[in-house]
């Protein structure tokens, strides 16, 4: 029996991949990196410590990496703020199923805390949530399956007892591997993922409800 969803936040809540890419794009310039936005796609879903790990490997960066993760911190809450985002079309229908059900609420994030807060304040809607948990919190980002692993644990639940929702590759692969049936959501700002190894795909949270992700937990 399915007892708790667990939502990514970025590109499922919000349609902030874009945002991030500009983030990091933004981040780069500012070492004298200029990077098209069709070579981040691949690390759509990641952690900013292993991103930015990969993008001094790959560019040849002398800048420290935790240097550059507050300079790309400060950036992306800015870009949030003085955005006009709102949440994904038909994610607060949603989540008003799934709390009307009594089932239990968690965002599962790879973004930071106050990158994390800072976005569902924006959309208003952290109430929804029983639970907020950063990949920053464990020693692997997805696609290994630690921060969904860590974020059941939390809930009190296993992983039989809980369903993902999720818009990248990487994140999907996380919740295969951490055992948990899975929703991909096909968002198109999220680019070119394959969302494959998800128990179903939609691309439209108006769709579902509460019982279908429970009879998805069945599957």
């Amino acid at each position: 029996m399915i007892h708790a969803i667990i939502f990514d936040m970025d590109g499922v809540l919000i349609d902030s991949q874009p945002m991030h890419y500009l983030g990091d794009q933004q981040t780069l310039a500012a070492h004298s990196v200029e990077v098209p936005v069709e070579e981040m796609t691949d690390y759509a879903g990641t952690t900013n410590q292993l991103r930015f790990e990969l993008f001094k490997e790959r560019y040849h960066l002398d800048a420290d990496v935790a240097d550059m993760i507050r300079e790309r911190e400060a950036t992306m809450i800015r870009l949030v703020r003085k955005s006009d985002a709102v949440p994904t079309e038909g994610s607060v229908a949603l989540l008003e199923s799934i709390k009307a059900d009594g089932l239990k609420t968690a965002v599962a994030s790879s973004s930071s805390y106050p990158f994390i807060y800072a976005v569902l304040e924006k959309l208003g809607i952290l109430s929804y949530f029983d639970l907020i948990f950063s990949g920053e919190d464990v020693k692997n980002g997805k696609p290994a399956p630690d921060v969904f692993l860590e974020t059941c644990e939390k809930l009190q639940e296993t992983p039989e007892t809980c369903v993902v929702i999720e818009d990248s590759a990487n994140g999907v692969l996380a919740a295969v591997r951490a055992g948990m049936a899975c929703l991909g959501y096909q968002n198109p700002t999220s680019g070119e993922q394959d969302l494959s190894k998800a128990n179903a795909v939609i691309d439209d949270f108006r769709t579902i409800d509460a019982d279908f992700l429970i009879r998805l937990g069945k599957c």
